[in-house]
């Protein structure tokens, strides 16, 4: 349970070989191929440019076959939430994925949804126009004449238009007492007037000074037929897109057969992607080609197996790891853990990956997390909930790697849950028959319990600050922020037990309280000794002191798992009591419901605030006293494995 050892290590082949040594590497899923130091590939070796170029082209293509996925799953016919939840992948091995599927045909067969999912978008946009020139219409239906024979007219001039509508048709009255002008409702809403005005060409009154007092707004009728017959002929053409479209539909309906080759062809698309970035990292020239990478020390032997076996004329070489890398971070990170501590990982990848010389602190959080958990759901009814669930996702599914590792770690996280709810005597919120602890009646005792787990949790954090800053040979580090600190809190510890009402032993008082001067006293010493300047290292020693008022507050953040557990049990207690109101009948059908409705809201409310929270005391308490982080994580060449298992891959489903 640790950081996984890494070996550097070179690969000398013919150029002709690269191709298939890197599909091996891909398969064997243990080597992180690296870009070769500069020094060595200088003069002797070129970089090949067509890779980046590749690697475009086959991830667009990957993106595009998704893309075409996703088209047609829109199309496709529902299936049930059974069917969903147990879907299988197909299981293949890496040459059977290649040779099960034609990429040209792929190809064809993408640009093909692609031309039909324009081809549809073009419709709904013209028919979308059709509408909105048909809704210009609607009103003006019922104009008798065709306004565009309104140029033909000799003695007068008609103009269609709207003006504002009032509940005294103000503007409307203005412009029938207007001399040489008359109108003509065409139409009137609660917010306007359609109408055509007519206009004595021998008039000598302002008609458009009085038109735009009114605010008329003038339509320039873009048609040459009366407004019926135009919204009938668009009528015509909005009924054929509405065809055209249904056509478009049936042919993204009928394509759902050619699925299974876009599943086929994404995946090898992504493959030959994640290749192609590979070669980028290589060194070629015209009779080598030089592979250089990470491999973790354990899985060394696979790889030297493979290229002794299947490559005769193929070089290993093996380099130490200098020191340069290490204080770079150029050595990937692989956190080594068993099967039970490994579901936990994700919670140091969330705050970060260890470095090369630093402890995994993974193993150490696993059994706090799962307490703190545990102490913040505590329902045995909400932990079986968890239970059954993951377990059946674990083994009726066919799940991905990481929705597989989450519903591990909801699994282990189950077990605590009920235990707690045990312990407090909560199922759903209501009382079991026996009960160790009643978090509402006896609050100081889970606040104490608590703090002493909180205690427990610091320590340790400091015990791990002491061991890594001494193996660096950081004594300075060692004293002042590990074993200093540890010796001070556990003598105020030992002070306050002594002088509790409940012992009351003045011989413990004293042994604490000495331990906590002298601690205290070695935090201003140990940097003046160890520090080139005196003064210097007991100013930082005597500022370090201040750092007491935090680890007060760190502390009392424990208290958060009695808050938590306490509150989420009288949430669920007062749905209960809540729903025992309802009368009977109702109690027994829409009340059980809506109790469910409220049980797994309060559930899924408490299980992010103790996922949240859990991780913060982690973070924060525990990670702030000894762990940096900073590392970068191992990253062999990928495969996708979205839409089929792939059997000969290494650590695949």
């Amino acid at each position: 349970m640790a950081i996984a050892k890494m070996r550097k290590i070179s690969i000398v082949a013919e150029p002709e070989l690269k191709a298939s040594i890197l599909r091996d590497m891909q398969t064997l899923q243990n080597v992180e191929v690296r870009d070769l130091p500069s020094e060595l590939a200088e003069d002797e070796f070129h970089v090949e440019g067509t890779s980046s170029e590749a690697y475009v082209e086959y991830y667009t293509w990957y993106e595009r076959a998704e893309e075409s996925l996703s088209v047609l799953s829109q199309y496709r016919q529902k299936q049930s939430l059974k069917d969903k939840l147990l879907a299988k992948r197909p299981v293949m091995s890496m040459d059977e994925l290649s040779a099960s599927v034609n990429l040209d045909d792929a190809k064809e067969l993408i640009e093909d949804i692609e031309s039909l999912k324009k081809r549809r978008i073009a419709i709904q946009d013209e028919r979308e126009a059709v509408e909105k020139r048909q809704s210009e219409l609607a009103n003006w239906r019922s104009l008798p004449v065709d306004p565009s024979t309104f140029a033909s007219f000799k003695y007068f001039d008609a103009t269609l238009g709207t003006i504002p509508n009032d509940e005294n048709r103000t503007a409307w009255k203005a412009l029938e007492a207007t001399d040489g002008l008359s109108v003509a409702e065409v139409y009137a809403n609660e917010t306007e007037i359609g109408l055509v005005v007519f206009v004595d060409n021998t008039t000598d009154t302002d008609v458009t000074g009085v038109l735009n007092e009114q605010n008329f707004s003038e339509w320039d009728y873009p048609y040459e037929q009366s407004p019926d017959a135009s919204f009938k002929k668009l009528e015509d053409e909005r009924k054929q897109l509405i065809k055209d479209e249904e056509e478009v539909v049936k042919s993204l309906q009928s394509s759902q057969s050619g699925r299974e080759t876009l599943q086929l062809a994404a995946e090898v698309f992504y493959n030959q992607a994640q290749l192609k970035t590979a070669e980028n990292l290589t060194y070629d020239s015209d009779i080598l080609t030089v592979i250089s990478g990470w491999v973790p020390e354990d899985e060394y032997a696979s790889i030297q197996s493979t290229v002794d076996h299947d490559y005769s004329d193929v070089v290993l070489l093996t380099e130490e790891i200098s020191n340069h890398e290490i204080e770079n971070n150029d050595v990937p990170i692989k956190l080594k853990n068993n099967a039970f501590i490994r579901p936990f990982e994700t919670v140091t990848e969330m705050y970060s990956l260890p470095k090369y010389t630093e402890i995994d602190p993974t193993p150490f959080l696993t059994p706090f997390y799962i307490l703190f958990f545990g102490m913040m759901m505590a329902d045995l009814g909400y932990g079986l909930i968890m239970w059954i669930v993951t377990l059946f996702a674990l083994k009726m599914m066919d799940l991905k790697p990481g929705p597989k590792r989450f519903m591990k770690f909801g699994h282990i996280l189950s077990y605590p849950t009920m235990i707690w709810g045990l312990i407090y005597g909560s199922i759903f919120g209501a009382a079991l028959p026996f009960q160790l602890v009643n978090p509402t009646e006896d609050v100081e005792l889970v606040i104490l319990l608590s703090i002493i787990f909180g205690t427990v949790h610091i320590f340790l954090g400091l015990i791990l600050k002491t061991y890594s800053a001494s193996r660096d040979k950081d004594y300075e580090s060692a004293y002042s922020d590990g074993l200093g600190w540890l010796l001070l809190l556990l003598g105020l510890i030992v002070m306050l037990v002594g002088s509790s009402f409940a012992m009351d032993i003045p011989l413990l008082f004293t042994i604490g309280k000495w331990t906590a001067i002298i601690a205290a006293i070695g935090m201003i010493v140990v940097p003046m000794i160890l520090n080139d300047k005196t003064l210097l290292g007991a100013g930082l020693g005597a500022y370090n002191l201040y750092g007491i008022a935090n680890y007060i507050g760190d502390f009392v953040s424990y208290t958060r798992l009695m808050a938590l557990g306490v509150s989420s049990g009288s949430i669920a207690l007062a749905f209960n009591m809540l729903i025992a109101f309802f009368p009977a009948p109702a109690r027994f059908t829409i009340g059980i419901v809506i109790l469910a409705f409220l049980h797994i809201f309060n559930m899924l409310l408490g299980l992010l605030s103790a996922y949240v929270h859990g991780a913060r005391l982690i973070f924060v308490e525990f990670f702030g006293k000894f762990y940096e982080g900073g590392g970068r994580a191992f990253s062999p060449i990928k495969t996708l494995q979205e839409h089929i298992r792939l059997k000969d891959v290494k650590n695949n489903n």
